[in-house]
Order: structure tokens, then sequence, then C-alpha cells
């Protein structure tokens, strides 16, 4: 039944999604224990900068696929976890538009009061491009490797810090000159994760902030609008655990 409802809430956050490609680790100190189930509720953001920050002015002739496929803003969020075994968990996560499945093992590195692992996992992600204000719609696929350190103290604190890789694809119709035309992108995407838990017993408040730079190969109409630059993805949630 819990997963019955959480499949509810997800897919109603999905209904409500932003535009924002804004999807965090959320990775908390550890995975979800055996025969466990986390859910958590919260929001995410997405701070592009430099050349990946969203153009003050939209031109009607210039390519509106950075201005719909690339853009900042908050989004909500939502996740489950269940814990497979003793070093493995299933997770699913809806952040706007964006669904993320995820299989993460950890290898124990100390036990007791003062827990500490390493996480590893692979997270294949897809989702839609929505329009934004007649700038064209697509979609996008992707997968992401993230490699935590975690470490939990007395069941209240919570921290992890690592690092988050990922490859994605852009596909879609957006506007260039006056009319629709066919555009893709293929991205990379590197950098640090850091975040914190607190709470008591079932129920922890997590905050996150992943560090990356990206960089996107493009093609518009034949046109080439390759650039790179940093991104910001910050996240926070409430999670209860079953």
């Amino acid at each position: 039944m819990k997963w019955i409802g959480a499949a509810f809430l997800l897919v109603t956050l999905a209904a409500l999604g932003g535009c924002a490609t804004a999807v965090p680790a959320m990775s908390g100190g550890s995975i979800t224990p055996k025969n466990r189930t986390d859910l958590a509720l919260g929001g995410a953001a997405r701070v592009p900068l430099g050349e990946l920050r969203d153009p003050v002015v939209v031109d009607p002739g210039e390519s509106q696929y950075r201005y719909a496929a690339d853009a900042g803003g908050v989004v909500p969020m939502g996740y489950g976890r269940y814990g497979l075994a003793k070093r493995w968990d299933l997770g699913l996560m809806v952040s706007g538009p964006n669904v993320r499945v995820e299989a993460r093992y950890e290898r124990v590195l100390r036990e007791g009061t003062t827990r500490s692992g390493l996480i590893v996992g692979l997270a294949p992600y897809g989702g839609w491009i929505p329009e934004r204000e007649t700038s064209g719609r697509g979609g996008r696929v992707g997968f992401e490797v993230p490699f935590v350190f975690g470490v939990e103290i007395g069941g209240i604190y919570e921290v992890w810090l690592g690092a988050r890789g990922s490859a994605e694809y852009v596909f879609g119709d957006f506007q260039v000159a006056g009319s629709e035309q066919r555009a893709s992108g293929a991205g990379l995407r590197l950098g640090p994760v850091i975040g914190m838990a607190l709470g008591v017993r079932r129920v922890h408040a997590l905050v996150e902030l992943t560090t990356a730079y990206e960089y996107w190969f493009i093609d518009h109409a034949g046109a080439s609008l390759n650039r790179g630059g940093f991104v910001l993805i910050p996240g926070f949630g409430l999670r209860f655990r079953f």
C-alpha cells in the first residue's frame, strides 16, 4: 500500500512539475535498510551560470532551444526507495518533468553508533520539455553514476559527500526564425555533491547542493550552438522511513 501511495504522489508531482531540469541526488548517509521504505517530498532548483544562464531577452529570430531546453527554475520533487537487500536499494524519483530510476550498492566501512560507507549507483532518467511561451517542446534521456561517501551518527545526523557524473541527450522541435525546426543536443555533466540530514527516529529533513560543469554539443536547424558552463542544483526534502 505504501508503494501505491508513493506512485500516486510521484505521478501527481510529474503533472504539476515546472520546466527546469533540476534532479538532485538526495543520497542520504546510507542506502535504505533491507525491507524498509523511504518516502520523501520536497523541491529542487536549477541555477545556470555563465554561458548557460537564461537569456534576459529572447529574440524571435534566434534559436529558442536554450530558452526551452535548459531553463532555470524551481520544481517539486519526490522519491521513494526500498531496501532490496542488505547492501542494495532501488529507487524512483520525480523532479518536475523528469523521472529517474536508480539502483544503489553500499560498501559498509564502519558499523556502530557512527556508521560510514561508500555508495555507488546507476540511474537512468528521462523526461519531457514542456512548451515555454511557444518556444517549442521535446524530450530528454540520460543516465547518471553517483559515487558518495556517507556517514550516519546515532540515527540523528547524516552527512554525504561525493561526485555525480551524467550523460544526456535532448531532442525536440524548437522555434527559430519564426518556425519550429528539429534540434538535438548531447551533454556531459560532472561535479561534486554535498548534503546533510537531521531528524529523529523515522523522520529526517534533508538539504543538498550539487555544483556541476556541463558541456553541450547542440545542433539546431544545421547551426551549432555548443556551449558549456557551471550549474547549481540545490535540493531539500522531508524523508519518512517505514
